[in-house]
């Protein structure tokens, strides 16, 4: 049986050490490239959940429709009939 994770990291540290030269440098240029850490606020100062953002919106007062909206005329056909939508 082979030692799958053994020879994978034998061949990363071959490849870090034949560009880079040393570990060390390899490891300085990581962090050049790592952005600042996010922040993370404790629970206790983090705002309340609203339940999601597939949470249904709240009412915002307006009465929906009841009845629909009349028909709008879009032209007329060759006959001079109107052409509604």
């Amino acid at each position: 049986m082979t030692d799958l994770m053994g020879s994978t990291a034998h061949e990363l540290l071959a490849q870090v050490l034949a560009r880079y030269g040393s570990i060390d440098v390899f490891l300085a240029r990581l962090h050049a490239l790592l952005d600042t850490p996010t922040v993370v606020l404790p629970a206790a100062l983090a705002p309340p959940s609203a339940g999601g953002r597939h949470r249904l919106a709240e009412p915002t007062g307006r009465v929906p429709m009841t009845t629909p909206a009349p028909p709008r005329l879009l032209g007329r056909n060759l006959s001079g009939n109107p052409i509604t939508g």
